[in-house]
């Protein structure tokens, strides 16, 4: 292995439960590569082409980043073979096989590292749930910095109610939880359901896995975020001086690789082209990202607002193929699937090129689910939002983008929708429709009108894409904070 040499190495092990984790670890790579750190970004098989086609979008002239596919034992833990994230899991019950699998893993990533690795480590980066990573940079003597995929804000939500004791005293479902962690004027809460899952009985990880992930954050060197230090009021700042170590913000990471058409297929050139017919800032984009499939009952609701409301619409929907019959029937009649350049609602059955879709000129705003990785797409384009959280931190996310930035509306949904780690665990009602059609129209109205409100958001959005944008370029704060982490690995 070699030991010496003049360009720190960085070895980045994302979590490989989501892409929304994968994906901005492996901009973060392609980032420090473009600053000159050589990278290793180690996944498995079924994730490492996810991971090379984000890196094969970036060659920065000298950049070195290696993607090494170390064997998932999905079989030794009960699971079908292929099975290296939770979405491709065919049920909720393989949960607790998938991270007996996931220390396995890390065994094999461990002895890669040590033995087998052509480079050694100056720094690992390691996602939230590979506890195992610590131990790992222990013994080869190399700081160890933890990426959750959240904001800095809910990070330090999170760990404001750690140090109040949730985790043991689980708010009940309807009390509200304040989570004020700003200076004021901002005054935030939450309902105790929608908590992240931290502080929920409800997930199938078990609180044992959960007091281990917090112990992992307690002892690591420092923080790495996706977010920049002028979006969030100081949370990084409140954040590093609570947790007492150093929180880095190097994003907006999506702006680091902006692919072309010709690198993201027929789809996307399909999507794009239906946007070219349409009006600046007309469109309302639909998305809940990778893992957000809502109830086939809200669906309804969801389509009968957008194809009512009087502007145009890109719908996409994750999982359209094994939607009911009565459900996919309704999508045939009402919407249009094939995109055509006239129509006014496309559904897009899969996958949308964001980033590209979110930057279009036509795009007005973003009905989101404020995953962290869409939130700072959104801002990173200059698009307020719609409000919709599904699970995880995306409520807390919300309280930031509507209270905080004042650059969305939130439609109201107050329940948190099943996923693969609560799956039959929140209640006989979570197949209702929570919220209804004329919620939705109204939430859209607020956002896209052209009254005092709308353009509001839509300055402010602006300002934010100003900044996000100024973060990056050399001299930025977080070109700054790629920098210091960088001189903190030599």
């Amino acid at each position: 292995m070699e030991t010496s040499t003049a360009r720190p190495h960085f070895v980045l092990v994302p979590w490989i439960g989501s892409i929304s984790h994968i994906a901005p670890l492996t901009d973060i790579g392609c980032l420090l590569a473009s600053h000159g750190a050589s990278v290793a970004i180690i996944t498995t098989p079924a994730n490492a082409s996810l991971v090379q086609s984000r890196v094969d979008r970036v060659t920065p002239l000298g950049a070195v980043i290696a993607v090494t596919a170390i064997p998932f034992p999905a079989a030794e833990a009960g699971l079908p073979e292929g099975c290296e994230r939770l979405d491709l899991i065919p049920s909720p019950a393989m949960v607790p096989g998938f991270f007996r699998a996931n220390k396995k893993f890390g065994e094999a990533v461990a002895q890669y590292c040590s033995r087998d690795a052509p480079r050694r480590p100056s720094c690992i980066i390691s996602g939230m749930c590979n506890t195992w990573t610590l131990p790992m940079a222990r013994e080869l003597g190399v700081p160890c910095y933890i990426f959750h995929g959240f904001g800095a804000f809910a990070l330090l939500c999170i760990d404001h109610l750690y140090r109040q004791g949730r985790h043991e005293a689980i708010a009940s479902a309807e009390e509200l939880v304040d989570i004020s962690v700003l200076q004021q004027p901002f005054d935030c809460k939450i309902l105790g359901r929608q908590l992240p899952p931290h502080f929920l009985p409800s997930t199938s990880v078990g609180s044992a896995s959960m007091q281990e992930m917090r112990d992992f954050d307690l002892a690591v060197d420092g923080v790495v975020v996706n977010s920049f230090e002028e979006l969030e009021h100081g949370s990084t700042a409140l954040l590093a001086a609570a947790a007492g170590k150093e929180v880095l913000a190097v994003g907006p990471v999506s702006l680091c690789c902006v692919p072309s058409l010709d690198q993201q297929g027929d789809d996307a050139r399909r999507c794009m082209a239906w946007l070219d017919g349409k009006k600046a800032k007309s469109v309302v984009y639909v998305s809940f990202g990778s893992a957000g499939c809502m109830p086939p009952a809200q669906l309804i609701q969801l389509g009968m607002a957008l194809v009512s409301c009087p502007w145009p619409v890109m719908w996409v929907i994750k999982g359209a193929e094994s939607l009911p019959d009565d459900v996919k029937e309704w999508l045939r009649d009402n919407t249009d699937a094939d995109g055509v350049a006239e129509s006014k609602c496309l559904v897009v059955r899969g996958w949308a090129p964001q980033v590209a879709v979110l930057v279009h000129p036509a795009v007005g705003g973003f009905m989101t689910h404020c995953g962290w990785g869409s939130t700072l797409e959104s801002v990173a384009a200059g698009v307020p939002m719609v409000t919709w959280p599904l699970f995880a931190e995306q409520f807390v996310n919300e309280r930031l983008i509507v209270d905080v930035l004042g650059i969305g509306v939130s439609v109201g949904v107050t329940k948190p929708t099943e996923n693969v780690l609560t799956a039959g665990k929140l209640g006989t009602d979570v197949a209702k429709a929570e919220v209804e059609a004329e919620q939705v129209k109204s939430a859209l109205g607020r956002l896209m009108d052209e009254g005092d409100e709308g353009e509001d958001m839509r300055r402010k959005a602006l300002e934010l894409k100003v900044k996000a944008n100024s973060a990056l370029e050399k001299g930025g704060s977080s070109y700054n904070n790629l920098e210091k982490l960088i001189q903190s690995s030599v």
